[in-house]
Parts: C-alpha cells; sequence; structure tokens
C-alpha cells in the first residue's frame, strides 16, 4: 500500500522519506489518510484523499469547485486581516498545474494541507457545538456574495428530499436483495410523513426562499476545531459545495451534532434531539446570518433539522435495500441500524418544533 503513497509523493513534488501513514475515519464516501514524510529531520504532514468517483461522477469538476471556493473563502480571510489563514482554509496542492492525480488503474487521489494542532470530533460538549456553529456560519456567510452558478452540482440531487423518498419506495418495492420485509413498519411511517418531503422544494417555487452556496455535508466533524483554544479552523470535506438550501446546512449540522447517541446507534431508546445542544449551535451559527437570509428561511431553520434527519434515514435504508453500495458499512447491518437511529432522531425532532421555533428566535432577528 505504501508504494501508491511514494508514487503520488512523487507526482506531487513532495520531498522527504515516508515515515507513517494514518488512515482517518473521516466520512461515509472518501478515503483519507495522514502521510508523515521526513524531510531533514522534520516531520512534516500532508492529507491524501482518494475520491470515490462512483459518487462523484466528474472528479475534475469537483476540484475545480473547490479551488474556486477555498481562493474565496482565502480573499475574505486576508480581507479581514486573519492571521492565521493556513489554518482557516485548506489548500489544493498541485502537480504539472493540476489538482488531481489518477493513477494508472483508475483510482482519483488529491494531496492537501494539514491543519496543525486541530482534531475533529463526533461528540461535542456545548462550547464545541457552539464553535462548530461558529466556524459553519463563518463559511457560509463568506460564501454569501459568491455566484453560485459558477458551481458544478456535484450530486445532482443531493438534497432533493422528495426524491429520496420516491428512491426508497422503488427500492422496497423491487426487494433485490429479500431485505424489505426487516423494514416494513419504517417504511409504512415514512409513508406518513412524505407530505413533508417537498417543504423546501415548494418553497422555493413559490419565490419565498432562495438557493445559496452551502456546504450540504456539515456534520461537526467536517471542521477543524483548535485543540487547545477550541476555536474553528478549517471547513474540511468541500466536495458537496453548490448551490442549496441554508436550512439544509443548518439541519444537517445540529442532527449530527445535538442527537444523544452517535449515528449509528443500535439502541434507539438512547436517540433523542437534545435542545440544550440545539441552542448552543444555534447560538454560533445563527448571528453570522443575520441580513442575509429571509424571514421564510429564518422561520425553517427548525425543519432543517427534521427533514435532514429524514432524508438520511430514507438514504441509509435505500441503501441498505440495494446491498450497501454507497456508504462505506462495518458490518451487514450497518446501514439498517443508521437508518433507524435517523427516523429516532426525526420523530422526536418533530415532537419539538415547537421548541426549537422559540431558541431560534432567539439568536437571530425574524
Amino acid at each position: 500500500m505504501d508504494n501508491i503513497f511514494i508514487e503520488i509523493c512523487k507526482a506531487y513534488g513532495l520531498k522527504g522519506e515516508l515515515i507513517e501513514v494514518i488512515p482517518l475515519k473521516r466520512g461515509h464516501i472518501n478515503n483519507t489518510y495522514r502521510v508523515d514524510l521526513d524531510q531533514d529531520g522534520k516531520t512534516k504532514s500532508y492529507l491524501f484523499q482518494r475520491v470515490n468517483h462512483y459518487v462523484f461522477k466528474k472528479p475534475e469538476l469537483i476540484i475545480k469547485n473547490v479551488q474556486a471556493v477555498t481562493s474565496h473563502v482565502r480573499r475574505k480571510l486576508e480581507e479581514m486581516g486573519e492571521p492565521d489563514i493556513k489554518r482557516k482554509v485548506i489548500r489544493l496542492y498541485k502537480h504539472n498545474d493540476k489538482s488531481l492525480y489518477v493513477t494508472k488503474n483508475g483510482e482519483y487521489w488529491r494531496v492537501m494541507t494539514f491543519v496543525y494542532n486541530a482534531a475533529t470530533y463526533d461528540v461535542f460538549d456545548n462550547d464545541m457545538l457552539r464553535a462548530v456553529g461558529k466556524g459553519f456560519g463563518r463559511f457560509i456567510a463568506m460564501l454569501s456574495d459568491f455566484p453560485g452558478g459558477d458551481l458544478y452540482e456535484t450530486i445532482p440531487n443531493f438534497h432533493n428530499t422528495p426524491l429520496r423518498f420516491d428512491a426508497l419506495f422503488r427500492a422496497y418495492r423491487e426487494d433485490i436483495k429479500g431485505r424489505a420485509a426487516e423494514i416494513s413498519e419504517e417504511v409504512e411511517y415514512l409513508r406518513s410523513v412524505y407530505k413533508h418531503a417537498s417543504r423546501f422544494n415548494d418553497l422555493y417555487n413559490q419565490g419565498l426562499i432562495p438557493l445559496r452556496v452551502t456546504h450540504n455535508d456539515t456534520k461537526g466533524n467536517n471542521i477543524m476545531i483548535d485543540v487547545d483554544t477550541g476555536e474553528p479552523l478549517a471547513v474540511i470535506d468541500l466536495d458537496t459545495v453548490m448551490p442549496g438550501f441554508t436550512m439544509n446546512d443548518f439541519g444537517d449540522a445540529v442532527r449530527f451534532a445535538a442527537n444523544t447517541a452517535v449515528e449509528d446507534e443500535p439502541d434507539i431508546t438512547k436517540v433523542s434531539l437534545d435542545l440544550e445542544r440545539y441552542k448552543a449551535f444555534a447560538e454560533g451559527f445563527l448571528p453570522y446570518m443575520t441580513g442575509k437570509l429571509t424571514e421564510t428561511e429564518i422561520k425553517n431553520m427548525p425543519w432543517g433539522v427534521i427533514l435532514m434527519s429524514l432524508e438520511l434515514s430514507v438514504r441509509f435504508l435505500t441503501d441498505y435495500l440495494e446491498g450497501d453500495v454507497y456508504f462505506k458499512t462495518e458490518y451487514p447491518t450497518h446501514n439498517l441500524v443508521r437508518g433507524r437511529c435517523q427516523l429516532a432522531l426525526a420523530k422526536d425532532a418533530l415532537k419539538k418544533l415547537n421548541d426549537m421555533d422559540n431558541i431560534t428566535e432567539k439568536y437571530i432577528e425574524i
């Protein structure tokens, strides 16, 4: 395995002897590694990432997106006089003026800066959640004047929630792996809430909310946190940055971070929406949205939590029915467990909709 990393180091002109390659458990789609090189007695670290071209059909256009977005954020940070730009925005390395390296067997790789003295987390206390909210809020605010039409839609209909539901119902009917009977109760419930799936699409079609440049995968572990100060640093995993709804970014972050259980908790009695965590994230995120969102967007922020939990549940269950071809899994029923966990969270979030509304109003003017 080391041979591929040595090959990539040579391609990008990275000097030094390979010391260690450490796989990082980050995300369900791409494979990420920290690569340590000995450079004149000092260790220099880089991030190497293999792009999943089954999911991302046009890796070259994704790289173009990431370059454009990170350059825009870097300019904003420079204008703000930010002294720590290297840790606040990632940079892609180039070889022969290209940021993407293609191996002989057709794998797509890229090399990025490693953010030192930083970490990502899957479990958060309220102070960390506030920091995550600030980090994502700042990122989205800095992209508020980015021309969204310039971005390639990396995964068409990524957050088209009604289509995600339709895909599940189709997979349930076809039942190619003989697993449909296991999720009959879940599908029955999802049919009962299908009416909510088109909420944002309907508002957009009515001209009540706009498309904006959004991250579209705002899990808390997609932002680096300074291990000493607890302050937010670079937002990472930018492959899904494209036009979208801000409520989905807000909701996806909350459904990941404010869940009282991990994303794949098999015991759904442990799953609920922690309103104190919701409050902490909202306190960090929403002030950055002041003057940038419409009244309808602000009022629908809590619905983002509900719809993103439902959508992810649907996606996990669909993948389970189709034979686990999309998400990386660690055991045979992993996607089934994930789907049930997210569905339990959505049910609890629906019960707490009014509470979320009240908290949201505290941190941004309507």
